[in-house]
């Protein structure tokens, strides 16, 4: 019987494993309001699903004045030089939808891109208008929608047939039917208005056989099929009516005039979302439209002096632009996983060992991966950068906890058996396409600054409800179960990434180097593996100025201080997940560190890399981001004893503070400007954002015995540079963009000028976390973020008492194990004895209805 009883229950277990993991493939696929979106950040508009070898879809336009001229200015992708004087989204919303506009000042036009999805994701449409410009007569503006199926050859079901429907009447331009597995049935339908004057009939043409390789590659297809259509080679700019089936297809229109089109799709089990009018799609975009500005600024509200209008128009698009640059990538990537022993770089000219042995090792085509990840910058970084996304994330995690925790999930999905992550993510033929070759394979002992592990401190005030959060209602904060659970996943994967960082980026502590008299070891010094004399493109800061010739024994602070950030993070999580011992590896990590940057890093005025010369331990000081790293990663606190000469350093205007924001290095610093002058004193958002929020909570900072005390006079200064530095920043961004109508990669440390890569709204926008930021810094006293002030300290008492009386309701209603309830009671009076925050609150929102060419990051 005990046989029979333990063989029924395995065979119970097996089938509730087999359960759960057929739910999870379900739910993988199960179409939601995440399904569809501009997803093809890439081009001017594309949408895609979050479904690998799938259905592309995208805009192109171009002068209808003649062939010749629809050849030569045909717009597909987002370039740096094509005559736009500004594009972007100017409100946005992941999971709504929104509006993006063009000014083509080359072909006299302005687009609109209105998208908006439904509830459940299985419908969408967008609304294309076209307004020439003021004085602009007799504009001719050639439209086409393309579409096109992945994989079409591979894998079934899958098809898409397209039927020309303008000579029907009606309004329905073009209708298009096909199957796709993970989609199933659907069809979209291009309409027109009775407004529209055409210069001539829509033309479907329905392209078969279109290699896999350049299924991607719309502008290209197109082209051909334009100049294979005979006849005059003037007036006549459409190209030839052929619908059908196939695997690209093409619906164009010449409009006269200004002009609006709407696409729209559905599955076939629903309506489409707009039926037949083009009016209600501008209905429903109005809706959203309308309530966008106060749900901005509910997320990100405006303290003094930025409350006027004009501000509230910036941190729209700011935010709308960093959310529709998110992009889903499906593709193989090339790795070398050769692991050369030239790779540990232990030897003396180990970048030109390192070098020999790439050129001969053996390159890897991965299987292919799939991540969802926002983009630095449409036209130049139209892909996932691994240290970009860290910052990215913060502002979208007060806007969207769920979204946040999806892209968090697939950049981890990435992650090999050892922890590491590629930092660049070059997904397939069109990635690549937009890359140098020299630089299109990744390394497996390459790292780059962990900052996914940044959001993990901001997530778990979130989760517990120690800070505020007013985004869209997160299924994670909908019980304490879900905000654990959320973490529980997270946490074992952050784990390995920090460890394959700590591991393979180690600094070499053997006897054969010389280092200073003092506990300096292992665990407290790391160097950036891939050094060349000029750059040290792994740590994210190029070109900024190091040892030079690199050494295999040198230390490089930055290294150091991402390692303590990262284990301060995880040990937080480890302690909320009752990891005890976990916790106190950590801890132990983090007073590492600490000890290593005064031993290793500290030269009595600042922190400064070390190398090896001759048989001296030698710092090398170049002061700037790299001297500021253990301040802006939270390692020093208000009471550090260097924390004076390191506001000294911030402070002052020769060196790094500038009038539009600190400076990447020194203006009295002998590399100050030159050479390509990257991280060579332009000013940089990211940290700079980072500089603003860990000056503030230093001045807020308490005593050592955890009680409310009077600022220090050093806390006063750190208190009155974070506000004035906010002010700067802000008011940079701001002028530039309202000057240029761009966001850009960085900012003139001289005249403010936005300069490198424009269109980047990647970590630039960061800046709309400083808009709520209260100071006064004339005197120094201490004021909290509008509206989203956490709950002070001397309420804790109350509000812990009360969320335990909601627990005790939620038992009688819920009806939930009393064990349970009891388990989550006592550890709230623990953790309330002991004066750590509750995990009881978490709050839900209401939903509202709604080529200039730039640096490219590998000179």
């Amino acid at each position: 019987m005990a046989v029979v009883q333990t063989l029924s229950l395995s065979l119970t277990l097996l089938y509730l494993c087999y359960l759960a993991h057929h739910v999870d493939a379900l739910n993988a696929t199960a179409t939601s309001w995440s399904t569809w979106g501009p997803y093809r950040p890439n081009l001017y508009f594309g949408v895609r699903p979050q479904v690998p070898d799938t259905l592309l879809m995208g805009l192109m336009w171009a002068s209808g004045e003649s062939r010749s001229e629809l050849l030569s200015t045909l717009r597909d992708t987002c370039e740096q030089d094509d005559g736009m004087q500004g594009y972007g989204w100017t409100f946005y919303d992941t999971r709504l939808g929104g509006s993006q506009t063009i000014h083509d000042t080359q072909l006299q036009v302005d687009l609109d891109t209105g998208f908006i999805k439904s509830e459940d994701g299985k419908s969408w449409a967008v609304r294309i208008t076209g307004t020439p410009k003021a004085g602009a007569a007799n504009v001719k503006t050639s439209l086409i929608v393309h579409a096109a199926v992945e994989m079409e050859a591979f894998s079934l079901p899958k098809s898409l047939g397209c039927e020309n429907q303008s000579r029907r009447g009606g309004g329905v331009e073009a209708l298009c039917r096909g199957e796709i597995a993970e989609l199933g049935h659907f069809e979209f339908q291009v309409l027109g208005d009775a407004q529209n004057k055409a210069v001539h009939d829509t033309s479907v043409n329905s392209v078969a056989g279109v290699d896999e390789d350049e299924i991607w590659k719309a502008k290209a297809v197109f082209t051909s099929q334009v100049k294979a259509v005979g006849g005059s080679q003037g007036q006549n700019v459409a190209v030839q009516d052929k619908p059908g089936a196939g695997n690209m297809h093409f619906i164009q229109t010449t409009f006269e005039g200004p002009f609006t089109l709407t696409l729209s799709y559905r599955a076939v089990q629903v309506a489409f979302l707009d039926g037949e009018s083009t009016n209600a799609t501008e209905t429903r975009l109005d809706s959203l439209r309308s309530g966008f500005p106060a749900r901005v600024d509910k997320v990100f509200p405006r303290a003094a002096p930025f409350e006027q209008d004009k501000y509230a128009r910036f941190s729209q698009e700011i935010i709308s632009n960093l959310l529709g640059g998110l992009g889903f990538f499906h593709g193989t990537t090339l790795v070398d996983d050769s692991r050369a022993p030239a790779y540990q770089e232990t030897e003396l000219n180990f970048w030109e060992d390192a070098a020999a042995a790439m050129a001969k090792a053996t390159i890897t085509q991965t299987v292919p991966l799939t991540l969802l990840s926002h983009t630095p910058s449409r036209p130049f970084f139209p892909r996932g950068f691994l240290w970009d996304e860290g910052f990215h994330l913060l502002p979208v995690l007060e806007w969207d906890l769920d979204l946040a925790i999806s892209v968090l999930e697939s950049w981890f999905d990435l992650m090999d058996d050892d922890g590491w992550i590629g930092r660049e993510q070059i997904l397939g033929p069109e990635a690549r396409s937009r890359v140098p070759a020299a630089f299109q394979v990744q390394y497996t002992h390459y790292a780059n600054p962990p900052t996914l592990l940044l959001l993990l401190p901001r997530l778990l005030a979130k989760l517990t409800g120690a800070a505020p959060y007013a985004g869209h209602p997160s299924t994670h904060l909908a019980t304490p179960s879900a905000a654990t659970a959320a973490l529980s996943a997270l946490y074992p994967r952050l784990a390995r990434h920090y460890a394959w960082f700590r591991r393979t980026q180690a600094a070499n502590f053997s006897s054969a180097y010389p280092r200073p008299a003092g506990d300096a070891g292992p665990g407290r010094g790391f160097r950036w593996r891939g050094r060349t004399p000029s750059h040290t493109l792994t740590s994210g800061l190029d070109d900024y100025p190091r040892a030079n010739p690199p050494h295999p024994a040198e230390l490089h602070v930055d290294a150091l201080a991402w390692v303590g950030a990262a284990a301060d993070a995880l040990r937080q999580v480890a302690g909320f997940l009752g990891e005890g011992e976990d916790e106190a590896t950590y801890a132990g990590h983090v007073e590492d560190v600490k000890e290593g940057l005064e031993v290793l890093h500290w030269d009595g005025e600042r922190y400064c890399d070390a190398t090896v010369e001759g048989a001296e331990f030698v710092r090398v000081c170049h002061e700037g981001y790299l001297s500021l790293f253990p301040l802006l990663l939270g390692l020093m606190d208000a009471d550090h004893p260097n924390l004076p000469k390191v506001l000294d350093l911030v402070a002052d205007e020769a060196r790094l503070y500038s009038p539009f924001g600190l400076r990447s290095l020194s203006a009295l610093d002998e590399n100050y400007a030159e050479g390509e002058d990257y991280w060579r004193g332009a000013v940089w958002l990211n940290l700079n954002v980072l500089a603003v929020q860990r000056l503030r909570e230093l001045g807020l900072q308490p005593g050592r015995g955890g009680g409310s005390r009077e600022p220090t006079a050093v806390q006063l200064r750190a208190t009155s540079l974070a506000a004035d530095l906010r002010e700067r920043l802000v008011n940079t961004v701001f002028s530039s963009w309202e000057k240029t109508g761009f966001f850009w990669e960085q900012y003139k440390d001289k005249t403010g000028e936005g300069s490198h890569s424009r269109a980047f709204t990647g970590w630039t926008a960061c800046v709309v976390l400083l808009l709520g930021l209260q100071f006064d810094k004339t005197t120094g006293e201490r004021g909290d973020d509008v509206a989203r002030s956490p709950r002070s300290s001397g309420a804790s008492s109350l509000t812990v008492s009360i969320g335990l009386v909601v627990v005790v309701i939620a038992v009688v209603l819920l009806r939930r194990p009393l064990w349970v309830t009891a388990g989550k009671l006592a550890k709230s009076w623990d953790k309330w004895r002991k004066g750590q925050p509750s995990g009881g609150r978490y709050e839900q929102v209401e939903v509202i209805d709604l080529d200039e060419r730039g640096h490219d990051r590998y000179d």
